[in-house]
């Protein structure tokens, strides 16, 4: 992990009319194949500028619709929607085959790209979320707006119509079997107290996919990026190592 590294670069890329802002990683003397990471519900790209310096691989960091500087369409936050943010950046940053890396919600949308596309998935790595689309109640929308994510007030995020979209388009889903039929290795990283994995949550990847590693980011909640900013980065470099995959 002490590859020469270049800049993070800002691109756009259209997505039928919807601009989706990302960074690219590229190390100069990348490894393997490129890491797409979706991240969580309220994050912006610019979260993420210190999680990947110790990386090896190129990685895309996908800014989804509705959050910072990517464009928030009046309508069509699904989950199918964003998921097609991320076909949309890996199209555009020309990537074959890749590993899957998710943090919390951003793991809905990430799976779906994951289970629909024509590129080989080497691997799929989740942070902190079970294996399905969480449906959200109806004062989401109020507590989230008014919330604050990683010191930084959640208006400054998101867009408040795109809040609205994400809770009215949510919808209670398992994806636990059709993650289970990939065939690939997955990993799981969870945090301490709030995180969204629990015991059961555990049990329930154990049951459903076979050989499924689940690791423990120590001294975080939910946020597995806090305190340590590339514990879940470096476990997903150790993960693809260990299980010697490209």
């Amino acid at each position: 992990m002490s590859a020469r590294v270049t800049e993070m670069e800002e691109h756009f890329v259209d997505n039928d009319g919807v601009r989706i802002r990302y960074l690219d990683w590229a190390p100069d003397d990348a490894v393997g194949v490129a890491v797409v990471f979706v991240p969580g519900l309220v994050d912006v790209v610019d979260d993420y500028q210190e999680a990947f310096v110790d990386f090896d691989r190129r990685v895309l960091v996908v800014e989804l619709r509705g959050r910072g500087r990517s464009d928030a369409p009046a309508e069509d936050y699904s989950a199918e929607a964003q998921a097609t943010d991320v076909e949309a950046v890996v199209e555009a940053a020309g990537v074959g085959p890749f590993h899957l890396m998710t943090f919390s919600r951003g793991t809905t949308p990430g799976l779906l790209f994951a289970l629909r596309t024509d590129r080989e998935v080497l691997s799929v790595s989740i942070g902190d979320y079970p294996a399905s689309e969480i449906g959200l109640p109806r004062d989401f929308v109020d507590r989230m707006w008014e919330g604050r994510w990683r010191g930084t007030p959640n208006s400054e995020r998101v867009q408040h119509h795109a809040l609205v979209g994400i809770q009215a388009s949510s919808q209670p889903r398992d994806l636990w079997d059709d993650v289970g039929g990939m065939g690939v290795p997955v990993l799981v990283a969870r945090g301490g107290d709030g995180s969204f994995v629990d015991d059961a949550a555990a049990d329930r990847y154990r049951a459903a996919i076979p050989g499924v590693e689940i690791v423990d980011i120590p001294d975080s909640g939910h946020d597995i990026f806090r305190p340590s900013r590339t514990a879940y980065p470096r476990a997903v470099l150790d993960f693809i190592a260990r299980r010697s995959l490209s």
